[in-house]
């Protein structure tokens, strides 16, 4: 988990501190594909040589997966949007000021689209299979805690995501707090990959429109 996500937790933790908008150029796109496909490639070589499969962590596919899918997206989404606004009167009622979020909306300007469809696609599978598959599953049989395992992944997840700002990355954990849950509950993969992977489409289709 180190060598995947030990990078982007530092990384995030200093802008969180020096916030600048996040910008995505074509090499920084070019080593996260390498980076997380090598990842992916070291955590199968690992699970092989435990003597389990993909499937022990929950990643197979079912067709009832997409509309589950399109479900915890949009609750996702909807959990965000209720954060954000809590926030947004939180602190306008405590400083008379309205809370600064981190520009987002260039962070692909002057970027490939050939490089950022296979980031996009792949990330989902990266960040999902080892942060939620792999990590919650590891940490149940460890410490017997499904509130346990879910609450680190559900914290290394938002963690990495700083560099949105301390308010984007809490609004950020609001949703993916879906994701986790859902997984803790059912223990399936693919319909929280699948969400993520719409989540990274509306994302990308909303900064492209801005």
């Amino acid at each position: 988990m180190a060598v995947a996500f030990g990078g982007s937790v530092l990384g995030s933790a200093i802008l969180a501190f020096h916030p600048v908008p996040p910008k995505y150029s074509n090499p920084r796109l070019a080593g996260g594909i390498l980076a997380e496909s090598t990842a992916l490639v070291l955590f199968l070589t690992l699970l092989r040589r435990q003597g389990r499969s993909p499937r022990d962590i929950g990643l197979s596919f079912r067709w009832t997966d997409l509309p589950k899918g399109l479900g915890l997206v949009l609750g996702s989404f909807v959990t965000m949007a209720v954060v954000q606004a809590l926030i947004d009167r939180a602190w306008l009622s405590v400083t008379q000021h309205t809370a600064q979020w981190t520009e987002h909306r260039t962070m692909f300007a002057g970027s490939s689209l050939l490089l950022i469809l296979p980031f996009l696609l792949l990330n989902p599978f990266f960040e999902e299979i080892l942060v939620r598959g792999y990590l919650t599953t590891e940490l149940i049989d460890l410490k017997k805690s499904v509130l346990l395992a879910t609450l680190v992944s559900l914290g290394l997840q938002t963690s990495y995501h700083l560099y949105y700002g301390v308010f984007g990355a809490i609004v950020v954990g609001s949703g993916l707090s879906i994701l986790a849950t859902y997984y803790a509950l059912s223990r399936r993969l693919m319909p929280v990959i699948l969400a993520h992977l719409l989540w990274d489409a509306t994302a990308l289709m909303y900064i492209w429109r801005h």
